[in-house]
């Protein structure tokens, strides 16, 4: 009799275990399971050390944690001494005098983004490691200005002019020329660039992407970047960041 009910017993415990099994998967992928979700894309509006910019990024799930990306991104660089200065009257004017040229750059590269910590709750924050590559074009644009020509005390003409600091004096100068002006004098300069950040993404909603970046970039081009007269020209640029992304996971 007692042998009997050691094997009931035992069927018992046979059976508790495989219920509680049961009932522990359930509950984890009701309560804890996540959406396994194969493709994202986030937007994101970033200000860095030497200007602005923006970014697009296409990204696809390697495993729950990880996800690879192609992106593309569009900045400005400008010099550290780029400040606009004043007219006679000290009102502050739209001339940055001694600025050679403006400065875009258009991205587009690979990169590696990496779970280094999971959200403990709901509305918690995730952090990521970001790895970025990108080829650059870099586009310079001439700077052109307004200039008084002729007798300043005789009704000089006012001229459009690509901007020179040997010929173009600061009293001659009375304004900004047309943004498009310079395009037709452009170049392109080739180059390359890398990115390292940190990734807190802190969305509520588990579809849904809303992200705090921070990282540094570098910059490199083939040549040297005239940005402003009579100071040094650089062909790589180093510059710390932090941007605001927003996106969406997808299941295709």
């Amino acid at each position: 009799m007692a042998f009997r009910n050691l094997n009931i017993f035992c069927l018992f415990l046979v059976l508790l275990v495989f219920a509680t099994d049961g009932i522990s998967q359930d509950s984890s992928s009701t309560n804890f399971g996540k959406n396994i979700y194969r493709k994202s894309w986030t937007l994101g509006f970033k200000l860095h050390t030497s200007g602005i910019g923006g970014e697009f990024r296409k990204e696809k799930f390697v495993t729950a944690t990880q996800k690879n990306f192609w992106n593309i991104d569009i900045s400005n660089i400008k010099h550290i001494k780029e400040q606009k200065s004043f007219n006679q009257g000290q009102e502050e004017s739209n001339i940055v005098y001694g600025k050679l040229n403006s400065f875009y750059q258009i991205k587009a590269g690979i990169g590696k983004q990496k779970v280094m910590f999971k959200k403990l709750v709901i509305r918690g924050v995730q952090i990521s490691s970001i790895y970025n590559l990108s080829l650059t074009a870099g586009w310079l644009k001439p700077v052109f200005v307004e200039v008084q020509v002729g007798d300043l005390n005789e009704n000089p003409t006012p001229s459009i002019e690509k901007y020179n600091p040997y010929i173009h004096s600061y009293e001659r100068i009375s304004g900004k020329g047309p943004w498009l002006a310079g395009v037709g004098s452009s170049m392109l300069v080739p180059g390359a660039s890398a990115k390292f950040a940190l990734n807190f993404e802190f969305s509520p909603e588990e579809d849904e992407i809303k992200a705090l970046e921070a990282g540094i970039i570098l910059d490199g081009f083939i040549d040297p970047i005239p940005l402003m007269a009579f100071n040094r020209q650089y062909n790589v640029f180093f510059n710390v960041y932090v941007s605001f992304l927003f996106g969406r996971k997808t299941y295709l």
